[in-house]
């Protein structure tokens, strides 16, 4: 079994998509707003991972899927994500509002999708938990709804670590938001990562060159960071294991 990363799929798909009928797909929120890279990205990222990933393979990815209010919306991304192969673990993003009620999620999820929320799941040796995340204390911006927030999801992160079995031999967590601030600060969150003696934290949100370049990346306090937001890995999912 491979393992592979990638966040921040923002589909926005109007009806279901029929591989092979790419011109007749239509967005409800395109995302080449953001620029060219983002033009038709669906395709990219459909045949890039048709490329790489098997069924057998466990694929990560932490939010930001689709842009999707409701279920109803939701249903045409998640039958595109249904036409990937391999076993799908997701945690909510920022902008996952189709994200509401858990075991009605999963109960339309396809069996080969894995939606954390307090809880964690394994595979074999491997241990995967997560949360959102939000953003962390930092000298720029942070409210008091922001501490609110950010606390809340400290919680949740706890509760889901707590979940791991015993035995777990590779920690991994999942967060949609970098888990420190613009100057990479040590804080609360990274001293749950160091306490529960985390491997490898992967997390997206960030977008565009400019936040591409402060992203934290590589081994600190005892963890690798990896930042795997779908625009900063050209639309391919990146192994990680």
């Amino acid at each position: 079994m491979k393992v592979f990363a990638i966040s921040d799929l923002h589909l926005s798909f109007k009806d279901r998509v029929i591989p092979g009928e790419w011109e007749k797909a239509e967005e409800y929120k395109p995302m080449n707003i953001f620029g060219d890279k983002w033009e038709k990205h669906y395709y990219h990222l459909y045949k890039n991972w048709l490329k790489l990933v098997e069924e057998d393979d466990l694929i990560l990815l932490p939010g930001d899927i689709s842009w999707a209010t409701t279920m109803e919306e939701l249903e045409p991304d998640l039958d595109f994500i249904n036409l990937l192969p391999g076993q799908k673990v997701f945690v909510k993003g920022n902008h996952d509002y189709w994200w509401q009620r858990i075991g009605q999620l999963r109960a339309v999820f396809p069996e080969n999708c894995y939606l954390i929320q307090n809880d964690s799941v394994s595979f074999g040796r491997i241990g995967v938990a997560g949360s959102r995340g939000w953003t962390v204390p930092n000298r720029i911006s942070f409210t008091e709804r922001d501490e609110k927030i950010y606390k809340r999801e400290l919680i949740r992160l706890q509760l889901s670590l707590d979940s791991l079995p015993a035995d777990t031999e590779y920690k991994i967590v999942l967060l949609h938001y970098m888990p420190v601030n613009e100057e990479h600060q040590h804080n609360e969150l990274i001293e749950i990562l160091e306490d529960y003696q985390v491997d490898l934290c992967i997390y997206g949100h960030l977008h565009g060159e400019g936040a591409h370049a402060n992203r934290l990346e590589g081994k600190k306090w005892g963890v690798d960071f990896r930042l795997v937001s779908a625009d900063f890995l050209n639309f391919t999912p990146v192994r990680i294991l």
